[in-house]
């Protein structure tokens, strides 16, 4: 290896072979085998799959996928269970950004990542007994305010690291959000029942119709907890401030959901319902009306055009599949009737573009629509009913005024899940809260050990372009589709409307994946190397070791690499994160460089000797 032109640090300067001065030629060679000609060489080096960035909670998605496609389930439920506590309800509920971000998308269909997780978590639930335990009692107690996805993933989280953990809900039900904004048939109450059960096994207890304000102070909180996690979650249906909208027959959408998950409701609906608003829980409401017993629901959105509904496709295609028929660019300004609704009065209008706002109305001088209706469900949104929370924790916009790390001030009270992410403008879904509970119980668990918060993680290097893989390897596979019921028999029925995946289907489905970034043991840089430099000691994901030795640079490993996970690096390259002891100069003893003994030493040189070592 020639270096002439080439600068050498200063702590590098040494008498060996390839840096003046020379030795005998002799130790040259022993020192420099045929592999140090090369200008460049390999390094594995892996990314971040785009999936697994996009996930609220941050799953190892790429992970799980690879185990379901070696048909190791069990493996692949403990991977996901470290992040995520009920997959089985994620599986069902989640809205999977992480399907949007998967690069599979751009070649064919993206993977079917939610029904993949449904599957596991199905396959989690009938186990005997969980693959999670609790973690040895460190002797503290923490409260947990509400039992929704985020209080219960801070819950179960806090149980592992060996809190003592009570969740104190103020419904007959633990579940929150889960059991009172999810109808049945979207999460059945026994999937939820089973996944709850879990989190009582990890110690944890339950005590319900316990409601914060009335059952407990906030002074009971401090003084009978170490610390506390605020997960109340915004439990108030919002007003469209339409007159007459206190008319009986007028619903609103979380309390009309929530009375019936928890088995309370007797609201009795009328043959024509009319549901107002454009999201998911507008959306659960209306496909709710027919199973309730209305035989024409309309819904009626300020949108223009279902593209600008703030809904997840595949939801609204299922509810219109069921007869929902949708009116567009209209608000309702008024409820008509006397005593009763019997129609709504609407005019054309627009989405303001701000949340909470009324909408705007396009033509006032228009005259009125009259709708007929029999009831009409209110699904426009909610907020929080913090009454009991001392004035100097709310902020401007009603909810908990928190830092960065979902703290409240100096004290131990952390907020987490929908009540702490609306103030930042967070997409509010159920995985995003389940990560913001975990992230809080990390957090917490640092304050009370006194050490350092530490800001999240920002991913260096997600995979996004194809460009990156060998995509010659992958080819052409359309997305297993999940079976559902008839719509003409589903929108009478409360029985689950999608299907889950059997186990070939969870394995064939797991197999479109690119393993984007990442090592995945295809083989492939063992198998192609003319010389051969690679070696292994088992087929296992990152096992995969380069005779730097022996290596001359030639690029077939890294062309050949599916997955992008191998790149070239310059040979003298030591300042962009390149692990120095796949370098031909490495200070610490490495895989196989022989001139690691040598060069450690240098350590042990004067800080003056080294100044440029960093």
């Amino acid at each position: 290896m020639s270096t002439k032109g080439t600068h050498i640090p200063d702590w590098l300067a040494v008498p060996f072979a390839g840096i003046t001065p020379a030795p005998s030629q002799e130790k040259g060679q022993d020192l420099f085998p045929t592999g140090n000609w090369r200008s460049t060489r390999p390094v594995y080096r892996d990314k971040m799959p785009p999936c697994n960035n996009a996930c609220g909670t941050n799953e190892k998605i790429q992970g799980y996928l690879d185990l379901v496609k070696r048909g190791r389930y069990l493996d692949a439920y403990a991977l996901i269970k470290e992040d995520m506590p009920f997959p089985s309800v994620t599986g069902r509920v989640c809205y999977h950004p992480c399907e949007q971000a998967c690069n599979r998308g751009q070649y064919d269909e993206a993977i079917s990542i939610r029904a993949v997780e449904r599957f596991l978590g199905d396959f989690g639930q009938a186990l005997p007994k969980d693959v999670v335990k609790a973690g040895p009692p460190n002797g503290r107690k923490v409260a947990v305010v509400g039992s929704g996805p985020a209080g219960h993933s801070a819950a179960y989280q806090l149980a592992r690291l060996g809190y003592a953990v009570t969740i104190l809900e103020k419904s007959p039900k633990a579940g929150g959000l889960n059991r009172g904004g999810i109808p049945d048939w979207v999460l059945p109450q026994r999937v939820l029942d089973r996944e709850i059960e879990r989190l009582l096994e990890l110690g944890i207890t339950i005590r319900t119709n316990t409601e914060v304000g009335k059952d407990v102070s906030w002074d009971d909180l401090k003084k009978n907890y170490d610390a506390c996690v605020l997960a109340v979650g915004l439990t108030e249906p919002n007003s469209v401030r339409a007159e007459g909208e206190n008319k009986d027959g007028v619903i609103y959408g979380l309390p009309f959901l929530r009375d019936i998950g928890m088995g309370t409701s007797n609201v009795k609906l009328g043959r024509n319902v009319t549901v107002i608003g454009g999201g998911n829980t507008a959306i659960d409401c209306a496909r709710e009306a027919l199973r309730q017993g209305a035989e024409d629901v309309t819904m009626i959105t300020v949108e223009r055009n279902p593209k600008e509904m703030p809904c997840v496709p595949e939801d609204l295609h299922d509810m219109m599949e069921e007869g929902v028929v949708l009116m567009h660019a209209r608000a309702m300004t008024a409820v008509l009737g006397n005593g009763r609704v019997e129609a709504l009065q609407l005019y054309p209008a627009r989405f303001s573009g701000a949340v909470n706002a009324s909408p705007i109305l396009i033509d006032r001088e228009a005259p009125a629509e009259r709708f007929p209706t029999d009831n009409v469900i209110i699904a426009v949104g909610q907020h929080a009913s913090l009454a009991w929370l001392p004035a100097e924790f709310k902020n401007e916009r009603g909810t908990i005024r928190i830092d960065r790390f979902g703290r409240l001030g100096d004290t131990m009270f952390f907020a987490a899940g929908d009540i702490a992410q609306v103030a930042s403008g967070q997409p509010l879904m159920v995985v995003n809260a389940v990560g913001d509970g975990k992230r809080v119980a990390f957090s917490l668990d640092r304050v009370l050990r006194k050490e350092p918060l530490q800001e999240r993680m920002v991913p260096i290097d997600v995979i996004t372009d194809l460009a990156r893989m060998n995509m010659t390897y992958f080819p052409h596979f359309p997305r297993l589709k999940q079976e559902t019921l008839l719509p003409t028999f589903r929108r009478h029925t409360q029985e689950e409307v999608i299907q889950g995946f059997s186990g070939n289907q969870a394995f064939e489905e797991a197999n479109r994946c690119f393993s984007c970034g990442t090592c995945n043991a295809c083989d492939n840089c063992y198998l192609v190397c003319p010389e051969p430099c690679i070696v292994r000691s088992v087929r296992s994901n990152g096992l995969y070791r380069i005779l730097t030795d022996y290596c001359k640079g030639c690029r077939v490993c890294i062309e050949e690499c599916p997955t992008g996970c191998l790149e070239s690096v310059p040979e003298m390259d030591f300042d962009t994160g390149v692990v120095r002891m796949d370098t031909a100069f490495a200070i610490t003893p490495g895989l196989h460089g022989r001139q690691a003994e040598e060069l450690k030493n240098l350590a042990d040189r004067p800080a003056k000797d080294i100044e440029n070592w960093k």
